[in-house]
């Protein structure tokens, strides 16, 4: 209670200072609330604690928490150097004597204060209301001159003088109400704490006093203060008592809170001018009426408490008392009023009703006193026991019956009585009980939960392994795992494995390889592989290629990815390089024009390689072939054009620009076609770079750009081996222009095309070299780009002021990226 109290009354306890509790009882308590973060505890004997650690393991349980620091020193000083520090703190201490005395002193409190955060709370041993209570009245008056808000509560020890042992608890936030537990704890999770004392009800309790202490914080003078429905030690019910009222006037104040969701029914009371008083009395007479008795000027009549039933005859009071359903494994029930007189005319009925496989057991626990008859068996009152098994009873007297242990998990308790006597009745503790399952073994690398004394019908554990390791069966994984006990003392499943995760061989790296990190064809949890690219014509993008096997099966890269890494090809590098200046038309040499692709379809023409599995062309070089894509021949990584030695590749789709028209200019002259199968890229075959935003800036007029092919020659015939030309931009106004004055049949030069060439002829691109790339040179990177395609232009290649035409690539970047990421 001294933890439970301060923690529960406080919004968000975290940091936690406990003084003395040596034994360690305290910090148990403490450290079960989810919302302590660290917990101090100064505690100047460290004997107690090892004595309490060896001989009192239960309960010093708490000082292997992590969320302990222990000090083991003078609490006061140690308060002096951390203020405004706490959240709560709690003073376990003993009597006030010898140097515990101080602990009950206002510089005691102040200092506690100090170490208190802006809205702390405290509790500290607050003595017996019934032997100190001059001392708890001194203390009451020092800390409501320290604190906003102080209150006073107690709870039974029995091992305490007088059985009760009381706290006083101060709180520096204003707003703060004792009497009303902040953290209200579930039925739950008072179970899941092991609490075998506290819970809400007991907190609110725990701050209604015995008249006499609670006039310590009043002072006001009432004539009667009523509460509960029987006169008990702590409370005081009005029962037959009349009051009279000393004037003219009486006040009756009724005051009500939210602590208890019961259905209580309030009160009744009755004023009158007195006359000659029926209900009064003489001593050793019978009261006229059961409960209440009401005098009015020319009779009376009687009433009954909440719970009881005015009896026809108009003077007894019969119990309501509906049948009572029992199910939980273990309780209590007993007669009406017990262990005050039961009720007259009354018939009761209890069942407890458990799952099949239980057993109960009937204990009669406090004294039995049911009206009895020396010569018959029980011919007043009567407690009948029926069960699945058999029937015990009529059971009356005075003597407790014995222990009845039933077999059956069904039990039906009838209790009649007749209209004499005055008798206290009986009280019933039942259990259960049922074969045991066997005490589960946790596997290796797992655990079970909850871990229990005894495992019985109905009681069930889950297996959880550590991180890193799954629950496995026969070979298969399971999700969760929960075994339950069943009838026959068996449970109905055998306990699982924790297997160490096993991520399985990795996935290979299309163009890439894999290592093992950890070791060698080491795949289980934590172990590590590197995934890298092949050769340098590969490059990884998206992440470093490092995965580790995790906890949920899946290799998993430093990035958190699951997927494989990618690499892509190194595009744009050539063995050629280029000095800016044009000159005559020349034989290739291999790797110089990595990218260049042969077409043998309908008609001979060139593309270039995108990536590993994409070709870049003209759309008119194509166009026949586009609903027969797997008849064209696609031949690269050659230099001659009728050579036997080439790397083959097969079309599976082409895909014509669909702003282009056939026959009808060559605007939009733009094609893509997909490979079946990705090529192997090397020094031989690679592809080309599509230009960047900024290559607008390598494509100004007069720049240079190279075209390759095995088009016609100046001969007329086709190139047999590949053959390059540089080439100059040519000014777009000045190259339409000299378009418009031929009158080219179709020949319009549009934005989207440049054109490249000389004024004077001789150095042009050619039939045969349609599709083909007109490439740059990016001088900052080193590599090379696709600029344009070739396109169009005059019948007799290299004439003088007509320029080749070219696709103008950048206009086309959105379309090719639509292409090439959804097909």
């Amino acid at each position: 209670m001294i933890a439970n109290l301060p923690l529960c009354s406080h919004p968000n306890p975290r940091k936690v200072l406990i003084i003395g509790g040596g034994d360690g009882g305290v910090l148990r308590e403490v450290v079960k609330h989810p919302s302590v973060e660290s917990v101090v505890q100064c505690e100047i004997d460290e004997d107690v604690i090892q004595v309490s650690k060896k001989f009192l393991p239960g309960m010093a349980v708490g000082y292997s928490s992590p969320k302990l620091t222990l000090h083991v020193g003078d609490g006061f000083e140690f308060m002096k150097q951390n203020q405004d520090a706490f959240d709560v703190i709690i003073t376990d201490s003993s009597d006030p004597m010898g140097p515990a005395e101080s602990l009950f002193k206002e510089s005691y409190y102040q200092l506690m204060k100090t170490a208190l955060k802006e809205d702390g709370i405290l509790c500290c041993q607050g003595e017996c209301q019934w032997l100190h209570l001059d001392l708890i009245k001194s203390m009451r008056q020092f800390c409501r001159s320290l604190f906003p808000v102080v209150g006073y509560a107690y709870c039974t020890i029995p091992t305490y003088p007088s059985g009760q042992i009381g706290f006083m608890l101060c709180s520096k936030n204003p707003s703060t109400i004792f009497q009303e537990p902040v953290q209200q704890l579930t039925q739950a999770q008072v179970e899941q704490r092991q609490l075998k004392y506290y819970n809400a009800e007991v907190h609110r309790a725990a701050f209604v006093l015995p008249e006499f202490a609670r006039k310590l914080s009043s002072g006001t003078k009432v004539l009667a203060t009523l509460c509960g429905r029987e006169s008990t030690d702590t409370e005081r019910a009005p029962g037959n008592e009349t009051f009279y009222s000393p004037g003219p006037g009486l006040d009756v104040t009724f005051h009500s809170d939210y602590s208890n969701e019961k259905p209580f029914t309030g009160f009744e009371a009755f004023y009158a001018a007195e006359d000659i008083d029926e209900c009064q009395v003489s001593p050793g007479e019978a009261p006229p009426c059961d409960h209440h008795c009401h005098n009015y000027l020319g009779g009376f009549y009687c009433s009954c408490r909440a719970g009881y039933i005015l009896h026809q005859n108009k003077r007894t009071c019969s119990a309501l008392c509906p049948d009572q359903v029992f199910t939980a494994r273990s309780g209590e029930l007993n007669s009406p009023e017990y262990p005050w007189p039961y009720p007259k005319l009354s018939s009761c009925t209890y069942h407890i009703r458990l799952e099949e496989g239980f057993s109960v057991i009937l204990d009669f626990v406090g004294s039995f006193d049911v009206e009895s008859h020396p010569e018959a068996r029980c011919p007043y009152d009567s407690l009948q026991i029926h069960t699945g098994k058999g029937e015990y009873g009529p059971l009356c007297g005075e003597t407790s019956p014995r222990r009845i242990e039933t077999k059956s998990n069904t039990v039906t308790i009838t209790f009649v009585t007749d209209d004499s006597g005055d008798h206290t009745g009986w009280k019933i503790h039942y259990t259960s009980t049922a074969q045991p399952c066997p005490d589960p073994t946790a596997p290796p690398n797992g655990r079970i939960s909850p871990v229990q004394d005894k495992y019985v019908l109905g009681d069930s554990f889950s297996v959880f392994c550590k991180v890193g390791y799954e629950l496995l069966h026969a070979s298969r994984p399971l999700k969760s795992f929960v075994a339950v006990c069943q009838k026959d003392g068996s449970w109905d499943r055998p306990v699982p494995e924790c297997s160490v995760v096993d991520c399985g061989p990795p996935d290979d790296l299309p163009n890439g390889f894999v290592d093992y990190v950890t070791g060698l064809d080491t795949t289980t949890y934590k172990a590590g592989i590197q995934y890298s690219c092949r050769d340098t014509f590969y490059t990884m993008n998206s992440n470093d290629g490092k995965y580790v096997c995790e906890a949920d099966g899946f290799w998993t890269s430093s990035k958190g990815e699951k997927s494989l890494p990618v690499c892509e090809p190194v595009c744009g590098l050539s063995t050629r390089t280029t000095s800016g200046r044009i000159y005559g038309g020349q034989n290739a040499k291999l790797g110089d024009f990595p990218w260049q692709v042969l077409l043998l379809g309908q008609i001979t023409a060139a593309g270039a390689l995108l990536y590993d599995n994409w070709i870049l062309t003209a759309a008119h070089a194509v166009y026949g072939q586009k609903d027969h894509a797997p008849s064209l021949d696609i031949r690269m990584g050659t230099l001659q054009r009728l050579s036997p030695h080439y790397t083959q590749a097969w079309a599976e789709a082409v895909f014509i620009h669909e702003g282009y028209t056939h026959n009808a200019g060559f605007d939009n002259d733009i094609a893509l076609i997909k490979l079946k199968n990705k090529v192997v890229i090397n020094s031989d075959i690679m592809p080309i770079c599509l230009p960047s935003k900024e290559a607008e800036s390598l494509m100004r007029t007069n720049d240079i750009g190279t075209a390759s092919g095995w088009g016609l020659t100046q001969r007329g015939f086709l190139a047999r081996n590949l053959m390059f030309v540089d080439l100059p931009i040519v000014d777009h106004q000045k190259c339409t222009a000299a378009y418009e004055k031929q009158h080219y049949p179709g020949g319009r030069v549009t934005a989207n095309m440049l054109c490249a060439g000389l004024e004077a002829g001789g150095k042009d691109s050619c039939r045969g070299d349609s599709g083909g790339a007109l490439v740059f040179l990016d001088n900052e990177t080193q590599r090379w780009f696709v600029g344009g395609i070739v396109s169009w232009g005059s019948i007799k290649c290299g004439a003088a002021d007509q320029y080749g035409v070219y696709t103008k690539v950048i206009n086309y970047i959105p379309w090719i990226e639509n292409i090439i990421n959804n097909f």
